[in-house]
């Protein structure tokens, strides 16, 4: 859980961009759709973001939910932000955006498009509230710690948040039928 303090250092890490990669990769995952029923993504995105990530519903928030239903046509957009606890400092934080339409249609049912976007990262963040966590001697002890002990930690923490980002877009691509056909 982030850490809530009036100053903190915090450490970010894009956990889509390659290790040791350069920046110019795009830190996110979309993914488009245009088929049969496409207001059933949101049920299985929530599904799945519960059983891959291993949290609980509690950690999983709707940031943004609209939907706009109308005769003709169904209009939806909606973002969820999950957090995963690792340890007392660090997360792995993943947000998904949904947006689409619907329209009826006569052999589906309903029929439509939704674009997926899919954002995760590992943040760590060393609260600096007490004269003790502001002081240098303390910057000394937690910069040798962080950097002896911790970086293989965080670097374990990428690595998970990698695949277990890697198996929900396969599992929402099989979802959707995007996979490859062999």
């Amino acid at each position: 859980m982030p850490i809530f303090a009036r100053t903190k250092l915090v450490i970010h890490d894009d956990c889509l961009i390659p290790p040791g990669g350069p920046a110019i990769y795009p830190s996110f995952i979309d993914l488009e759709y245009k088929g049969p029923n496409p207001q059933n993504i949101y049920p299985q995105i929530k599904k799945l973001l519960l059983t891959i990530f291993k949290v609980d519903e509690k950690d999983l928030q709707e940031r943004e939910f609209s939907w706009d239903r109308t005769r003709e046509e169904e209009k939806f957009k909606v973002r969820f932000d999950l957090i995963k606890d690792l340890d007392t400092f660090s997360f792995m934080e993943i947000d998904v955006s949904l947006s689409g339409s619907t329209k009826p249609s006569k052999a589906f049912g309903k029929e439509g498009e939704a674009k997926i976007r899919i954002d995760a990262w590992v943040r760590t963040e060393y609260p600096q509230d007490t004269i003790w966590q502001r002081s240098l001697l303390y910057e000394l002890f937690r910069t040798l710690w962080h950097k002896l002990i911790y970086e293989d930690t965080r670097k374990k923490y990428l690595a998970q948040c990698r695949e277990l980002v890697s198996m929900f877009v396969t599992e929402l691509k099989s979802f959707l039928n995007l996979l490859p056909k062999i």
